[in-house]
């Protein structure tokens, strides 16, 4: 008794302590709940069991790339108003054969290629063709003017989505197909005329004019060139071996009239008169010389169309006759005189 009474105070004094303690640590613990709450409750997995939360992390990913494919693709127009998704040429097209080179590119829905009327080798099931003048008359009688035809056809796909159709575009003369991106080179390339075989539906062709009158007369290209403008990728046809060269500040270049396929727009585009009396009269070249001065890009080709062209013209014999080398039966010779035989029998 005397024990109990000596140490209740005590007693009584670490109950209360006790308590104390207990009591501020429910308080932090709750406040430290509260603090936490909006934390976890805004990535919601604070209540949601390991089963509801992959169910809505998978919900929630699905709904995202469900979105992410209705939206509409990038899309661009051309100066005459077609509206198209650029083509993937890394991806859709490929080249193909060695000294005759043909390509064929890839469609997808909503992609158009523009190329060369009558460059059509084939086209698979779904493909489309559209022929027009690009714009209008204007528009047609311009690239008449640089060698192309007055109408262009457009090629697009029209089946199920997810699949593709083929066309396959060929040259009018054996040539090399080269792949140029305008955009690369600085959003124009000049050609010679009717260079091109096919290109975005954001390629236009606009008249390129010589700069000197001697220039257009004796550079062998004439006075209007064929200049390429716009975005995307563009095909042209080089015939024989193909040739690229790189010229640097006020280097110069010196090529045989013909030789030309193109060059960037940076590069001067003259002729100058070859030098020495031999060389004008025997050499072969002629009296000018076409002269390129950098910087830029100028491709060449090794044959040109018009070089062929001009040599099977000279060995065409003149007169309007054509030697027969096969004899005709009935116009005499291939026998050994077996016609005569059968009325030498009679006489006898």
């Amino acid at each position: 008794m005397s024990f109990l009474s000596a140490h209740t105070p005590k007693i009584m004094a670490s109950k209360l302590l006790f308590r104390r303690a207990c009591s501020s640590s429910c308080a932090l613990y709750s406040m430290t709940k509260r603090l936490h709450a909006p934390i976890t409750s805004t990535y919601n997995t604070t209540y949601l069991s390991p089963q509801q939360t992959h169910y809505f992390s998978s919900s929630s990913s699905s709904i995202t790339s469900t979105n992410n494919d209705k939206l509409p693709q990038h899309q661009t127009t051309s100066s005459d108003g077609v509206v198209a998704t650029p083509i993937n040429f890394d991806i859709a097209s490929k080249i193909e054969g060695n000294e005759s080179q043909i390509v064929t590119i890839a469609l997808e829905n909503n992609q158009v290629l523009r190329a060369e009327s009558g460059a059509m080798m084939y086209m698979t099931e779904g493909i489309e063709m559209n022929t027009t003048t690009g714009g209008g008359i204007s528009a047609g009688f311009k690239r008449m003017l640089t060698g192309q035809n007055v109408f262009i056809s457009d090629y697009s796909y029209q089946g199920p989505e997810g699949t593709q159709g083929i066309v396959c575009l060929g040259t009018d003369f054996p040539s090399k197909i080269l792949r140029l991106n305008v955009e690369e080179y600085g959003g124009k390339i000049v050609c010679q005329k009717g260079a091109l075989l096919c290109a975005s539906h954001t390629i236009d062709i606009e008249m390129e004019f010589t700069k000197k009158f001697s220039t257009g007369f004796f550079g062998g290209e004439g006075f209007v060139l064929q200049g390429l403008v716009g975005s995307g990728d563009a095909f042209l046809k080089a015939g024989g071996t193909l040739i690229r060269r790189d010229l640097d500040e006020n280097e110069q270049l010196k090529i045989s009239s013909g030789c030309l396929v193109a060059f960037t727009s940076s590069v001067e585009y003259d002729v100058q008169m070859m030098q020495g009396f031999k060389n004008v009269v025997f050499g072969g070249e002629g009296l000018f010389i076409t002269t390129f001065t950098g910087p830029g890009t100028v491709w060449l080709q090794g044959q040109p169309p018009q070089r062929m062209i001009s040599e099977i013209a000279r060995r065409v014999p003149s007169g309007g006759g054509i030697g027969l080398a096969v004899p005709i039966g009935g116009l005499g010779g291939g026998g050994d005189g077996d016609g005569d035989s059968p009325a030498g029998d009679e006489e006898n």
